[in-house]
């Protein structure tokens, strides 16, 4: 009866916290890329824009 309860608490335990863990990490990679990836692309509009209006 006890190992059922350990077993069971174990599952409850991978399900909710080590899931919920591994969203938080997938979602703060995601959003950490795609900040990165939006600045690169304005910072190179930015130069390509300065290239132009020196010319």
């Amino acid at each position: 009866m006890t190992m059922t309860l350990i077993v069971t608490s174990l599952r409850e335990f991978f399900l909710h916290d080590v899931l919920g863990n591994l969203t938080a990490a997938v979602f703060l990679t995601v959003a950490a890329w795609s900040i990165r990836t939006i600045r690169t692309i304005h910072a190179a509009r930015a130069a390509r824009r300065g290239r132009n209006s020196s010319h």
